[in-house]
Order: structure tokens, then sequence, then C-alpha cells
């Protein structure tokens, strides 16, 4: 199982003068600087909570349908980087690279399950893929929305708090533990696996 980002999201949750204000930088000769922990942080909170935070676009490539953890009830598949937006397509590959799109009649697409998932119409059960390995291609998209306000105001605080960490300490937002208070933000949107 590989997930692929097909189309990376086109703004952060923070803008840069929002940033800016945040870690009160008045000048512009950083502004590359605040971007880069902008981006970092952003990445750090989707790290850390299992989900996308703009709207990008994912291809997953699967063997199976049968994906430990994500494959509950039969005939359903959990789709990971919630919060899901669409599916634009199922696709199979043969032994010889052809693809085979699935019909988009022949399943469901729950975009209000957390975390987003696919169900096979009807009471049919999943088709075997044409190949064993990397056979199964499922093209969709994640994210709260295009623009940072559609984020929510919690996840934008968290991202605007790590780069105002990284800003202060001049290290890389990744290598430190998270603060108490990001903890704090990102626990109602942790993904908890059971």
């Amino acid at each position: 199982m590989t997930l692929q980002l097909v189309t990376p999201p086109a703004v952060e949750p923070v803008t840069l003068a929002q940033a800016k204000a945040y870690v009160r930088a008045g000048y512009d000769a950083e502004d590359d600087l605040i971007l880069q922990l902008v981006r970092a942080a952003r990445e750090r909170v989707e790290a850390e909570t299992g989900r996308a935070l703009i709207t990008r676009t994912y291809r997953e490539v699967l063997d199976d349908w049968a994906v430990p953890g994500r494959f509950a009830p039969p005939g359903q598949l959990r789709l990971p980087m919630p919060p899901l937006i669409a599916v634009s397509g199922i696709v199979f590959l043969d032994a010889d690279d052809a693809e085979t799109e699935w019909p988009a009649d022949r399943y469901v697409v729950d975009i209000d399950a957390d975390p987003g998932r696919i169900a096979v119409r009807g009471r049919s059960t999943f088709p075997r893929p044409p190949r064993a390995v990397a056979g199964i291609r499922i093209t969709f998209d994640a994210g709260y929305g295009t623009e940072p306000e559609d984020v929510p105001s919690a996840l934008r605080d968290a991202v605007l708090r790590l780069t105002a960490e990284g800003y202060a300490r001049r290290e890389a937002v990744g290598n430190s533990p998270l603060p108490l208070s990001v903890q704090a933000l990102l626990a109602p949107y942790r993904r908890v696996r059971v």
C-alpha cells in the first residue's frame, strides 16, 4: 500500500501575513524562512492528526482490498487522510499495466464518515484485482477546503504556534516534542486506532 501525493495543496492554512504577525516579524527579510516554517508546521500537524488540512489529490496504490485496520466491515474500505472530499476514480491494472476503470455506479463514496470510505453497492464484494501487486489505484481529493478559512481554527492555531516555536528556536519543527498547548489543540482531531 502506497499513498502518493498527486496534487499538493495550493495554499497553506495560514497566510504569510498571519504568520508574520504571530511571530512579530515586522520586516520582509525572513519571509522565505517563515513560509518554510509554516509549511513544516502544517506537515507536522497533518502527520500528528492523520488529516489533510488544505485540499489536495492523492493516489493510493493497493495490492488488495484487505488493508489492515481499514477494511471493516466487509465490502467497505476507509481512505486515509480525512476529510474525504471525493473519489475521482478507481482503476485496476493487469500484468501488462493496462488500466480498467471500475464504474462509479458499482460503489458508493461516503464523504460524511470520518474517515471517508468507499463501499460496494448492494450486497456484492470488491472485485479481485487482475494482478497481485499494485493492482488497484484509487484517486481521491481530501482536505477541509481550498482556503485557509476552511480549516478548523484549532488546527490553524496549532500551525501558527508551531511556526512561532520554529522561528524562536531556529530549529526544524519536526525535531522537537510538541508543546502541550499544541497537543491540546490537536487532541480532538487525532485519529484513534482500535
